[in-house]
């Protein structure tokens, strides 16, 4: 499972590295859904994205059989504000997607993204690529989670249930401006069961009577931005981490994609696609596909 995205990831980036890319794209990596560039001089910069997409269909006397009427609504904020000072940097990245899809057989609205993801990260130059960094990460979701099947809806997942909190030391590696690797043998992750209907159970890891429980492990995060064409943009970010107290074999990824594909300033599609494996919360490969048109604002 590991290998095969590790050899993705490493392609990619070398013909990053390998490729001049144009003005224009250099530009819109600046609220690309990343980590942006670091400044050239001293002080704050800031910028992110907006998108909205909806979707909507609808059949009369369809032979084919479906839905008689679909309403999906999805959005996604990213945001970035970084600081350099001398030597000294401070990147700051928030990542929040909501959506809803609504649908004639189940007549009410069910959640298809919920996320919110903030990460904090202090740097300290000590060779033209390399840094010493101390990295926060924070994520969870926002709303009650439902595993929808035509006996009722069970409830899987609500606001910190889960939630993790990582806090990692460690090096960054910066090759250009559109890649980072951050690698840290120390790192330490509390995974949260804030929920109490889940107390007295096994659920995340986290053990029965117990709403928190400490892992610790090693971490690496790669961030990437690859510009096609001055209209074609892809991002990915990949998460591992190893726990040493338990199983430190069954590696934890969270590997993430988006692909934008821009019709002009304003319109794009969307499409994004999640790989995670976490043993924890589920002994399977969990995969999510969103494809949408719609609205993208640069802020």
């Amino acid at each position: 499972m590991i290998k095969p995205i590790v050899t993705v990831l490493t392609a990619v980036t070398i013909s990053n590295l390998t490729q001049a890319q144009d003005p224009s794209v250099r530009e819109f990596q600046k609220v690309a859904f990343k980590e942006l560039k670091l400044p050239e001089k001293d002080g704050w910069q800031k910028a992110g994205t907006f998108i909205i997409n909806v979707q909507q269909g609808a059949l009369r006397n369809w032979a084919g059989g479906g839905e008689q009427n679909t309403l999906g609504v999805a959005t996604l904020f990213n945001y970035n504000l970084n600081l350099k000072k001398g030597k000294h940097t401070w990147n700051n990245y928030f990542d929040i997607a909501l959506g809803f899809q609504n649908a004639t057989s189940f007549g009410q609205f069910r959640k298809t993204d919920d996320r919110i993801d903030i990460t904090t990260k202090y740097g300290y130059r000590i060779s033209p690529k390399w840094y010493t960094a101390m990295l926060v990460n924070f994520n969870t979701q926002s709303l009650t989670g439902y595993n929808y099947t035509d006996t009722g809806n069970n409830k899987i997942s609500g606001f910190l249930t889960p939630g993790k909190l990582i806090v990692s030391a460690g090096v960054d590696y910066r090759p250009d401006k559109s890649f980072s690797l951050f690698i840290s043998p120390i790192t330490t992750r509390l995974i949260l069961k804030n929920d109490n209907d889940f107390l007295v159970v096994d659920k995340f890891g986290v053990p029965p009577n117990r709403k928190s429980y400490t892992e610790l492990g090693s971490f690496a995060t790669a961030k990437f931005t690859k510009g096609f064409t001055k209209w074609i943009m892809y991002t990915g970010r990949l998460d591992l981490f190893s726990n040493y107290k338990r199983n430190p074999e069954d590696v934890d990824v969270f590997f993430t994609n988006l692909l934008s594909l821009k019709f002009n300033k304003w319109l794009a599609t969307n499409i994004s696609a999640d790989i995670v494996y976490d043993d924890d919360i589920l002994k399977k490969t969990q995969l999510k596909e969103v494809l949408g048109i719609g609205l993208t604002v640069k802020l």
